[in-house]
C-alpha cells in the first residue's frame, strides 16, 4: 500500500527540517517507502537552492498554493498530481493537511479506492489563534476540527494531554490513537564522547528557539544576565532586538541543526520558560527534546508544556521552577558528562525520531492489515 505525507506548512517552516524532512529520510531508509507531499505558497520567501533540491529529489512533489488556501482545489490537484487508482494511507500533517485528506478520502471513494487517513494533531490550534487575537481562524479551525474528529480516520496525538484536550468533546477511539511527540532527531543531537574540560568555566546554558512573544526570551535574559556564574547563549532564527542592551549574553542566529549540536558540547542546560495558556500547556516543545537529547538538563520556567509532570517528578532531566524569582534563586552545577549520558537514554527511549518511526510504521502495518 502505497504512502503518502502531507505537509501545507512549505519548506520556508522553521520545523521543516526537523520535523518534516528528517522523518520521511529515517522512514525511507527503514524499508517503509514514502512520498512526501508539500504544499508550497508560492510568493513565500524560501531558498531557491534548496527548492531546487527538493523538487528533483525521489520521493517528493509538490503542490502550489496561492495566498489563499483552497482545500477543495488542493484535493484535486493531489488527485491528478499522483493519479491515485489503489487503496492508499494518506499521513497528514496538522489540522489543514488532514482536512484536505479528508476531501480526498471523499472524492476518491466516488470512484472506489479508499483513503486510510493519518491526522497528526500538532497541538491545539484553536487556543492558539484566540491567543493572538485571530477569531476567526480559531473558529474555522474550530468547525474543520468538528469534521476530522467525527470522521473515520486515524489519529497521533503529540502528548497525552493533547488527547484529553479534544476528546473531552470529541470522544476519539483509542483504537484508532497513537501518540507521538514532537521528536529530536537522534542521528543529530547526540551526546559528545568527549569529556570537557570543566576547570574553572562557568555554568553554560543555552536557549533555542523561536521569535515569538510566548517565548519569553527577554524575560530569561533580563535573569540570567545578572547571575555572574552563568554563562547564556541565545540561538534564535532571526535577530533579536530589545529596549535594553544585555552585555553579558552570546547571541546567534540561524544555525543549522547540527551546527547547534556541535555548540551544545559544551553546555550543561537548556532552558525554556513558557506562560500558561492552554495551547502551551498540552504542547510538547521540540526543544526540550533536543536539549535532553544532547544530554544537556533542563531548566523550565513555569511550564514546559506536556514535558512538565516529567519534569517535576524525574530530577535527573532537570527542574521545573514555579516563577522567574524562583530562577534569580536557583543554584545551577555543571551536569557530569555520566549524566549526560543517562539524559540523552532516557531522551532516545521516550522522544527521538527512532521511537517515532517505529510508531508510524506499526500504524502503517495495522492500516495494512485491515484491507
Amino acid at each position: 500500500m502505497k504512502i503518502y505525507y502531507l505537509t501545507l506548512e512549505g519548506i520556508s517552516s522553521t520545523v521543516f527540517e526537523s520535523q518534516v524532512r528528517s522523518l520521511i529520510k529515517k522512514i525511507n531508509k527503514s524499508g517503509r517507502k514514502i512520498e512526501l507531499i508539500i504544499g508550497q505558497k508560492m510568493f513565500a520567501r524560501i531558498s531557491f537552492r534548496k527548492f531546487l533540491s527538493l523538487f528533483f529529489s525521489k520521493h517528493i512533489k509538490f503542490i502550489f498554493i496561492h495566498k489563499q488556501v483552497d482545500y477543495d482545489k488542493l484535493a484535486d490537484k493531489f488527485i491528478k498530481r499522483n493519479k491515485v487508482s489503489s487503496p492508499i494511507i494518506l499521513h497528514c500533517r496538522n489540522i489543514e493537511a488532514a482536512y484536505v485528506g479528508l476531501l480526498i478520502k471523499q472524492k476518491l471513494l466516488k470512484s472506489n479506492t479508499s483513503v486510510n487517513l493519518i491526522y497528526d494533531v500538532r497541538g491545539f490550534v484553536e487556543g492558539e489563534k484566540v491567543f493572538f487575537n485571530d477569531n476567526k481562524r480559531a473558529k474555522e479551525f474550530e468547525l474543520l476540527n468538528d469534521r476530522l474528529f467525527t470522521s473515520d480516520i486515524y489519529f497521533n496525538f503529540v502528548s497525552e494531554e493533547l488527547y484529553t484536550l479534544y476528546n473531552k468533546k470529541y470522544r476519539i477511539p483509542l483504537e484508532k490513537t497513537i501518540f507521538c511527540n514532537s521528536a529530536y532527531d537522534d542521528t543529530i543531537f547526540t551526546v559528545s564522547n568527549t569529556e570537557p574540560n570543566q576547570q574553572n568555566e562557568k555554568v553554560k546554558v543555552l536557549f533555542v528557539g523561536g521569535n515569538q512573544k510566548y517565548q519569553k526570551i527577554e524575560e530569561i535574559i533580563s535573569i540570567l544576565n545578572d547571575k555572574k556564574d552563568v554563562r547564556l547563549t541565545v540561538v534564535t532564527p532571526r535577530k533579536l532586538t530589545f529596549s535594553n542592551q544585555f552585555k553579558n549574553i552570546k547571541y546567534l542566529t540561524n544555525l543549522t541543526q547540527q551546527e547547534i549540536n556541535n555548540l551544545a558540547n559544551n553546555y550543561d542546560y537548556g532552558v525554556i520558560y513558557r506562560s500558561d495558556e492552554l495551547f502551551n500547556q498540552v504542547a510538547t516543545p521540540t526543544k526540550v527534546a533536543e536539549y535532553l537529547g544532547k544530554g544537556l538538563k533542563v531548566i523550565a520556567i513555569n511550564s514546559a508544556g506536556a514535558y512538565s509532570k516529567t519534569l517535576s517528578t524525574n530530577n535527573l532531566l532537570g527542574v521545573l521552577l514555579p516563577s522567574e524569582a524562583a530562577l534569580k534563586n536557583l543554584k545551577l552545577e555543571k551536569v557530569s558528562q555520566k549524566e549526560k549520558q543517562e539524559i540523552s537514554l532516557f531522551a532516545k527511549k521516550n522522544y527521538s525520531l527512532t521511537r517515532n518511526v517505529r510508531e508510524y510504521i506499526e500504524l502503517y502495518e495495522k492500516i495494512s492489515q485491515t484491507l
